[in-house]
């Protein structure tokens, strides 16, 4: 890339950003929960617990249904939550517009990643199924790093991207991906239609998939 020339970078969350997973993970969750003899969460339960990745999540509802868990337990369950997780597939669903918009974004000169606290396994499995490894050049999970709200991971996505002069964002639904992006001093925009509550320090709002990535195509990279 020649030193004048700008770049439109962004990086976004994956689960409660771009698909909508929730459904996937309670009933991956909840099978583990009844193999151990635990309650069922519901997916409002559920949507409270996620945002850390599945060690947390399987952390957080052991300690919501019972006695917690701690270290081996808990790597134990995480790999029993994988394991279902790979068996309860096709539920995941992208947001509304997201398809095209993310396509439309590409064609107006945006570079395209994902920035996860979620396996990389799963995540990468799910860009191709949906056709959007067309479009998204670069995902970094938990394991590639360490996990959000660090900045590094933020940082280390934007470095694959190449990311250089111009307007980087990074978008995601969660108090932690607000605290990544400013960690890593990267403009971020928050969305109300995930798993996050809105808190009002956001520096950009939007409620649905559709406004936010209209937003960024008529802004331009």
């Amino acid at each position: 890339m020649g030193a004048g020339r700008l770049s439109g970078v962004g990086v976004f969350d994956f689960d409660g950003t771009l698909v909508d997973t929730l459904g996937e993970i309670t009933a991956s969750l909840n099978c583990v929960l009844a193999r151990h003899g635990r309650r069922s969460l519901s997916e409002a339960e559920v949507k409270i617990l996620v945002g850390r990745g599945p060690q947390t999540l399987l952390h957080r509802a052991w300690a919501a249904t019972g006695k917690s868990a701690e270290g081996r337990q808990v790597n134990g369950l995480t790999e029993e939550y994988f394991a279902e997780y790979g068996s309860n597939g096709g539920m995941s669903r992208p947001y509304a517009g997201v398809d095209d918009g993310l396509r439309r974004l590409v064609q107006r000169g945006w570079r395209l990643g994902i920035c996860t606290n979620k396996d990389g396994a799963t995540v990468r499995k799910l860009v191709r199924q949906l056709g959007w490894d067309r479009w998204i050049r670069v995902v970094v999970s938990g394991e590639d790093s360490v996990r959000k709200p660090d900045a590094r991971p933020l940082r280390l996505a934007l470095s694959r991207l190449k990311a250089g002069r111009g307007r980087h964002l990074f978008v995601g639904d969660s108090g932690v991906d607000r605290e990544t992006a400013r960690r890593a001093g990267v403009e971020g925009v928050f969305v109300g239609y995930g798993y996050g509550e809105r808190d009002g320090t956001e520096e950009r709002f939007f409620g649905a998939a559709v406004e936010l990535l209209s937003w960024m195509g008529r802004a331009g990279p």
